[in-house]
């Protein structure tokens, strides 16, 4: 088993593009992604803590950041994602702010660059964001540097299983062909390669834990539809411009997933795992040269 989380599939711009142009639709998609949401704010309901100053990181249309806003009403939010586009989409979804709520902040950043200076928050967050970058090791070392004494990292991204009845049927079509189809299809980390790269992180008391959810769609067309419909787009994976699914591919997807993966009612599963992950920084020696240096909140 591999112990790298490393993949060339994921195209940045093209990460960026897909998600913009999704940004109109990505809600009425993201079931999944704020039935996830949800479990992953609920860890915090085990945690003793009073964060003054918190990020999300990979905010997107900002439900996660909603939570969080409501959670904690006197902290300080920053909401930060690669694209623009959703950033601005959040800002809107926003209510208006009253006098003795926490001052929010809204902002485009790359989670493996982040536009923060070191220790500037004390608690970090990211729903599903991790799977879109190349190396998530690169982007645990950026919430680490960004992350103040005291505080807690906490994200949520899929795991190996998910989507493995399409990769199954994928590879099923591959056979006897010089490339593997399934190889577009994004490669998401298990729990032993995630973990194994976190604990290795200067952080203390790393807890990683899993669901499997399955959801059902009418035929394939729906499945791609509503990944398309939240941005995972083939070209974002792939970074080919003309995509993946072609009509005929779907055709033949379509027959070779329903004989594996098809339900009593004539539907057809699709995995989901779900990995959550969270980790201390109680290491109060630990301070940047010239100590902490806070970002400016407006």
């Amino acid at each position: 088993m591999s112990n790298t989380l490393k993949t060339s599939h994921i195209h940045r711009p093209h990460v960026k593009r897909s998600f913009s142009g999704a940004c109109e639709t990505y809600d009425e998609h993201a079931v999944l992604q704020r039935e996830i949401g949800d479990r992953l704010l609920g860890h915090l309901n085990f945690t003793k803590i009073e964060p003054k100053r918190i990020l999300d990181m990979g905010c997107g249309t900002g439900y996660f950041t909603r939570l969080l806003i409501e959670k904690f009403k006197k902290s300080a939010v920053v909401a930060c994602d690669l694209s623009e586009t959703m950033v601005n989409y959040t800002r809107k979804q926003h209510r208006m702010r009253l006098p003795w709520h926490g001052k929010r902040q809204h902002c485009t950043g790359d989670a493996c660059a982040m536009p923060f200076a070191d220790a500037s928050f004390d608690l970090i967050t990211s729903n599903l964001a991790m799977q879109w970058v190349a190396d998530p090791k690169d982007m645990m070392m950026e919430m680490r540097r960004v992350l103040a004494p005291g505080g807690l990292i906490l994200f949520s991204t899929f795991g190996r299983r998910t989507l493995s009845e399409l990769r199954q049927s994928l590879a099923q079509l591959s056979e006897g062909k010089a490339t593997s189809m399934a190889g577009h299809v994004l490669p998401f980390p298990d729990v032993m390669s995630l973990g194994d790269v976190f604990t290795k992180l200067p952080l203390e008391a790393p807890v990683i834990d899993s669901d499997l959810l399955t959801l059902t769609y009418p035929n394939v067309m729906a499945l791609v539809r509503e990944l398309k419909g939240l941005g995972a787009s083939s070209s974002a994976i792939s970074g080919r411009a003309n995509g993946l699914y072609g009509r005929r591919l779907l055709k033949e997807l379509d027959a070779t997933y329903g004989e594996a993966h098809r339900t009593d009612d004539g539907k057809i599963r699709a995995s989901f795992e779900a990995l959550y992950a969270q980790a201390w920084y109680k290491e109060a020696a630990f301070l940047p040269k010239g100590g902490v240096i806070p970002i400016e909140l407006q």
